[in-house]
């Protein structure tokens, strides 16, 4: 009862589910909700992490929506206990998901002590020992020095792109796209039009016979494309290429999104621990919010879409706003549960408000 209670309340979705039929004011209210859930339960892993790096990822999102104190305390209050650092281990994509609220606080604040560290991160890149890339995953004891995993390009690409606006200095947005595109040729399937987590993956089938490419993986390539191309230049010579990437992806996603709104843990085949998995939903209904709001997507052809994603993450909210069925950390298709939460799934939820506010306000 509390959780129909919890859907009336934020969402308000009507049977035509479009943009209409929900308010500003529950978007903004049920983001608040899940913030307040998060901050109150801590995972136990560290602040400056990948898991709170998406999270905080998001929190600066719905903060350019809606610019409440406590928000901003929030990422402050961890910038300033962790003195803006990142994880002294410079190739590791990883460690620059974090930098994603450091950047974009700059360029609220201005204080260069918030980028100093992210800055140097990134500067190590153009001076590593040069040597061939290797984006092979299994078997390589340094999988991580290179993009490997198709998480990767959540992680870091937006930290790449970001500083690049704030500097004006292309080389970065360069390297961001050199490496990006090592990674895409060698995990992109061009016939599916989605990305295999890791080279172990190649040849794995799931018991329905089809081919594994995971939920949230393909979530973290959205979502990483999003924060890249908001901040990409117009004129780059590159962004047809993205923008491209993004439509060809947002419709295969768009046309794997089962009829209930959510995505299952294995994109191509719902048996294969098939039910919602709400971190890849919440990356999804982030990824085409934003198509829809940057004119690269339709808004006639994706809104339900989007409408229906959004109803289902809301529902899967409980009372005290914890988001459930969020896969724990993992790198591909698993069992979830009601009582699965993870900060990453709450920040991909505040993405994803972020970008339903957005498309609200726009009806």
């Amino acid at each position: 009862m509390n959780k129909i209670i919890l859907v009336l309340i934020f969402c308000c979705v009507s049977f035509n589910m479009n943009a209409t039929s929900i308010s500003k004011e529950s978007i903004l209210k049920v983001a608040e909700h899940v913030f307040d859930w998060q901050q109150q339960h801590p995972t136990g892993v560290d602040l400056w992490d990948w898991e709170y790096g998406a999270y905080y990822s998001g929190l600066a999102d719905l903060y350019k929506a809606d610019t409440k104190i406590k928000y901003l305390k929030a990422m402050t209050d961890m910038g300033n206990q962790y003195n803006w650092s990142v994880r002294p281990r410079p190739y590791d994509a990883n460690v620059l998901a974090i930098s994603h609220m450091y950047l974009d606080l700059y360029s609220l604040i201005g204080d260069p002590r918030i980028i100093d560290k992210t800055v140097y991160c990134l500067d190590a890149s153009f001076h590593r020992t040069p040597r061939e890339p290797d984006v092979t995953f299994s078997g390589n004891r340094y999988w991580w020095s290179w993009w490997s995993w198709c998480d990767a390009l959540f992680m870091a690409p937006p930290a790449f792109a970001k500083y690049a606006k704030i500097t004006g200095e292309q080389k970065y947005l360069d390297k961001m796209d050199e490496l990006w595109t090592i990674t895409h040729n060698y995990l992109y399937d061009k016939n599916e039009h989605l990305y295999f987590r890791d080279d172990r993956y190649f040849q794995q089938k799931t018991p329905g016979g089809k081919k594994v490419f995971w939920s949230r993986g393909n979530g973290w390539v959205m979502g990483g494309l999003v924060k890249v191309l908001e901040v990409m230049p117009k004129d780059y010579n590159r962004r047809p290429f993205y923008e491209d990437l993004f439509k060809e992806m947002a419709a295969k996603i768009k046309q794997l999104q089962l009829k209930e709104g959510y995505w299952p843990g294995s994109l191509l085949d719902n048996s294969h621990y098939g039910g919602i998995e709400s971190s890849g939903t919440a990356f999804y209904c982030y990824a085409l919010a934003y198509g829809i709001n940057s004119g690269l997507l339709d808004r006639a052809e994706y809104e339900v879409s989007v409408m229906k994603a959004w109803t289902i993450l809301v529902e899967n909210i409980d009372e005290s706003g914890r988001l459930g069925y969020v896969q724990q950390v993992g790198d591909a298709p698993d069992r979830v549960t009601a009582d699965d939460s993870e900060a990453y799934g709450s920040g991909a939820f505040l993405m994803a408000a972020s970008e339903v506010y957005k498309l609200v306000s726009n009806k």
